[in-house]
């Protein structure tokens, strides 16, 4: 009697290798972003299973959840990275200008929960991490368009001891000082350090991160200047509002909801100088002040819930409508002044503008004069010029209290006149750059002589040795 036929698996007759290949395909780990409908589910497990029981990010964030054989088994979660930590920022090198341009290339490992027992299977912490982190800075591009080059994360020493990221080379640069923020810009100390970790996702992420000047491929993932972002120090502030509080508040006092006006004008100069220039700008720029900065800039405050409170775009305007714009104007000359008295103004540029949408009561245009200091940007001297006149008679005026040795003004062709010209070289000791068209022929046909002679060279001051002052 014949045996029956034995029956063969098909993986009896795999070649050992290949089978034990494909059960290390069916058990693999991998790492995947969530979609939007998992989001409710990864909160949840992040609740329940992570030790701060807290699933909220700050800023731009990213959440991941991996795999094995279609089981989730572990939670990641990476946000913007802190404002300021100091053990980082020395580690990094860059100056606070570089790290409000670039801090968006730093995210934060701000969540990371294991779902399933770590004894179950060796080094599965480092390896999902790991797997992470090759992920993650592309991942950053097609959701926010720009790249990450460094990790961080805060281990508590009092429960973990960081061997999962250790064993994923992360490299540990100290502690923080036990700050931890309790509402907004408030910090109040728990007294709790945690430890800092890092990981460069890029070969040369510090060098990036503190480089004076950026390869043209990275430049354009700088930030640029906000219009949100307040622009002055606490000293520029206090002493800005010292300045102010000279000005007269031409409001009746009953119904007063903001009290001081010195604190108006002075949200509407911060405005100005991160880069609004419209009413609009101003009001919006004031709703994106915190309380702490409303504090600072002397804001009032609420009576009945005891918050500062920010002025709104009509508020700002009908002030500014009714100051006096001399004696502001002398206010902010002398504040600007004290402020940038050692900096010598290389290059000056006036010219003459028409408000926008500003008019007298009898529908005449107001026209303002500015000489305008290229370097900083800084307005030096505004003058509001008379309806029956223009701007000739008052270039004297604007440029009588500023030390012009040495420095180019430039003007329109309008200034093209002997007068000017002797006045910038004999009385500033300035250099000058006047426009010549072709209004002035004479002048012209001497120009173009002068470009054809031997020597090309013509120097329109006195500050060179053997030259005459002679204007053009």
């Amino acid at each position: 009697m014949t045996s029956p036929k034995a029956r063969v698996s098909p993986r009896d007759n795999e070649h050992p290798v290949t089978a034990a290949l494909g059960d290390i395909a069916v058990n693999a780990v991998t790492v995947e972003l969530i979609d939007p409908d998992q989001e409710p589910r990864w909160n949840k497990l992040v609740r329940q299973h992570h030790y701060l029981k807290e699933d909220r990010m700050v800023g731009e964030s990213l959440r991941y959840v991996a795999k094995r054989n279609g089981k989730w088994i572990a939670l990641l979660g990476w946000s913007s990275a802190a404002f300021h930590l100091d053990a980082r920022d020395r580690h990094i090198g860059w100056t606070d200008l570089q790290r409000k341009a670039r801090r968006h290339w730093v995210v934060c490992n701000a969540r990371f929960a294991l779902l399933s027992p770590k004894s179950a299977t060796p080094n599965l912490a480092s390896r999902i991490l790991s797997l992470n982190l090759k992920r993650l800075s592309d991942d950053w591009v097609e959701r926010y368009r720009h790249p990450v080059v460094l990790a961080e994360t805060f281990v508590d020493p009092e429960r973990f001891e960081g061997t999962c990221y250790r064993a994923a080379n992360w490299i540990q640069i100290g502690v923080t000082k036990g700050f931890g923020r309790s509402r907004l810009e408030f910090y109040q100390l728990h007294a709790k350090p945690k430890a800092i970790f890092l990981y460069p996702l890029h070969a040369k992420a510090t060098q990036l991160l503190s480089a004076p000047v950026l390869p043209p491929a990275w430049a354009e993932y700088e930030h640029q200047d906000d219009p949100h972002r307040y622009p002055l120090s606490n000293a520029q502030t206090h002493s800005l509002l010292q300045a102010l509080k000279a000005l007269r508040d031409p409001r009746r006092y009953k119904g007063r909801l903001h009290r001081k006006v010195a604190a108006i004008v002075a949200i509407a100069i911060a405005a100005m100088v991160a880069g609004n220039n419209s009413l609009c700008g101003f009001g919006q720029f004031s709703r994106q002040l915190n309380q702490l900065q409303l504090r600072s800039l002397g804001a009032s405050r609420c009576r009945k819930t005891g918050r500062w409170l920010a002025p709104s775009e009509t508020t700002i305007r009908r002030v500014l409508q009714r100051l006096d714009p001399a004696q502001l104007d002398g206010i902010l000359n002398d504040w600007l002044g004290s402020h940038l008295k050692d900096t010598p103004i290389c290059a000056l540029a006036v010219d003459g503008k028409c408000a926008r949408t500003a008019s007298k009561i009898n529908g005449q245009s107001i026209q303002l004069f500015s000489a305008l200091d290229v370097q900083s940007r800084m307005v030096r001297g505004q003058r509001q010029i008379p309806s029956k006149t223009n701007e000739i008679p008052a270039l004297k005026d604007l440029l009588a209290d500023l030390d012009l040795r040495s420095t180019l003004v430039s003007l329109d062709a309008l200034h093209t006149q002997k007068v000017t010209a002797s006045f910038l070289v004999e009385q500033k000791q300035a250099d000058y750059l006047l426009t010549v068209k072709d209004n002035q022929p004479k002048l012209m046909r001497k120009l173009a002589r002068l470009s054809r002679s031997e020597s090309g060279v013509f120097f329109p001051s006195a500050h060179h040795a053997g030259s005459r002052p002679r204007p053009a």
